[in-house]
């Protein structure tokens, strides 16, 4: 199997660190960035193939087994057709033209649409608008991601399309395990009120640890020790939670002694409505989720 990234940014770099870790061999992988900074950090970095468009990565991928500076010839029955997967981790706005690229490309090679699965980690942009800007039939699985991924702590939304197989789920699968955690769904818009839970989630979670500081600073602590304090907090909850073994509201409550600091504190959540905040904060990003599909859409 042979990977070709699209993009070389944070995203794209937790991934191929992800897959080389994992025993993929690094000339099967190739990072396609115009930008010559992002793509040379790539390959140092990681010690993989790098070009500045689809065409020549493609070329490279397939040529004497990935080995680099060596070249395929433009008669396509040179080419081996083993399966490839192209992860799309760009910026939302320039998916389109990327996607067109790799149109054009695919269409001069020897490739079948059953040897090519396409993994888009581009927020927001629907696989309907993708499939129409990649060759017909494409399969194509769309990811939600969050930034914990980068630590192999995430977790990731999948969708796939109808000409996804149960190969090119697994191929998606195994890209996105060394992400963190990975979900299925079958129903696309779902996808957006994933991203307000876990794709704008890891924001809301920082946000309170910010304000937890700033609060510790004002009550006579210094910040480092405030921080260290409310980070250390904010790790320790969300292991316990992670364990399952008692609901957040059964440990909320174990923590919670009547009369005592912590319920001084939660009276003060509830009275100013916290937990309904809380839901107009996340339906917001739900339906912002919705109207950037749209717009990046061109619907």
């Amino acid at each position: 199997m042979r990977w070709l990234f699209i993009g070389a940014g944070n995203m794209a770099s937790s991934l191929i660190g992800g897959l080389l870790n994992g025993g993929t061999d690094k000339h099967h992988v190739a990072v396609i960035d115009p930008d010559e900074q992002a793509r040379t950090r790539a390959q140092q970095q990681f010690g993989v193939l790098g070009n500045d468009d689809v065409q020549s990565g493609i070329q490279a991928l397939y040529a004497s087994n990935g080995v680099p500076g060596e070249t395929l010839s433009n008669d396509t029955s040179d080419r081996v057709s083993s399966p490839l997967v192209v992860v799309i981790a760009v910026k939302p706005h320039i998916v389109e033209p990327v996607c067109r690229a790799l149109c054009a490309t695919v269409a001069t090679s020897s490739h079948t649409p059953a040897d090519i699965v396409y993994v888009s980690v581009a927020a927001g942009v629907q696989s309907r608008d993708i499939q129409a800007w990649l060759p017909d039939n494409a399969a194509l699985v769309r990811c939600m991601p969050n930034t914990p991924a980068l630590l192999g702590l995430g977790v990731t939304a999948l969708f796939a399309n109808e000409f996804c197989n149960k190969a090119s789920r697994q191929r998606a699968q195994t890209l996105l395990d060394n992400a963190g955690k990975t979900l299925w769904f079958e129903d696309e818009a779902s996808l957006d009120a994933v991203t307000a839970v876990s794709g704008s989630g890891p924001a809301y979670f920082f946000y309170l640890i910010e304000h937890m500081i700033e609060a510790g600073v004002s009550l006579g602590l210094t910040r480092d020790t405030a921080q260290t304090l409310a980070i250390e907090t904010a790790f320790g909850a969300a292991s316990m939670a992670r364990e399952q073994t008692h609901s957040p509201s059964t440990l909320r409550e174990n923590v919670t002694s009547k009369g005592g600091t912590t319920a001084a504190a939660l009276s003060v959540f509830d009275q100013h409505e916290t937990p309904a905040v809380i839901e107009k904060a996340m339906r917001a990003a739900h339906d912002r989720a919705q109207e950037l599909g749209d717009e990046l859409g061109g619907n």
